[in-house]
């Protein structure tokens, strides 16, 4: 899902090129670990929801299933709410100050690459809910002048026309 191609994007394109820098090393390190911390929040989450859903017991069961499921909810949002503050405030100042606009544009267009469309397609409405105008017009912008005249172009335009 969304998590993943997040986390996989930035594990295997946006940190290997960080790194790539020869000023940046082992910059990115604690966040790979981040991601392997979630993602095995998630498979627990899992876990304690397929549990709730094969309870065949009373209510006071049913009742502790469904805490447990609140209490992992509650863990995985404590741990991506860091998560993603810590990259806005340590990792992407980074980019403005080590990667031309170009290089920057050249790494959106190869992770959109690598998305698929079911992906982009749950992202777009989060994007335009989550964010102001002045925002999603930046957004948009970037990620047109990344695809500029590719299939990814195109499809951005057909769904956004809608």
């Amino acid at each position: 899902g969304t998590y993943r191609a997040h986390s996989r994007s930035e594990d295997e394109i946006v940190f290997p090129a960080l790194e790539s820098k020869h000023a940046l090393r082992n910059v990115s390190h604690a966040y790979t670990l981040d991601h392997q911390q979630e993602e095995q929040l998630f498979l627990d989450l899992e876990t304690v929801v397929d549990a709730l859903r094969r309870c065949t017991g009373g209510v006071a069961e049913a009742h502790e299933h469904v805490l447990a499921v609140r209490r992992m909810c509650a863990a995985v949002r404590a741990s991506l709410e860091t998560h993603i503050r810590a990259e806005e405030a340590e990792l992407w100042p980074l980019f403005t100050e080590h990667f031309s606009t170009e290089e920057q544009q050249y790494l959106v267009g190869v992770i959109i690459g690598r998305t698929g469309a079911q992906v982009l397609t749950a992202l777009l409405p989060w994007i335009t809910e989550s964010f102001s105008s002045e925002e999603q017009e930046q957004m948009m912008g970037s990620l047109r002048q990344a695809t500029k005249n590719t299939m990814f172009d195109q499809w951005l335009e057909a769904v956004t026309a809608r």
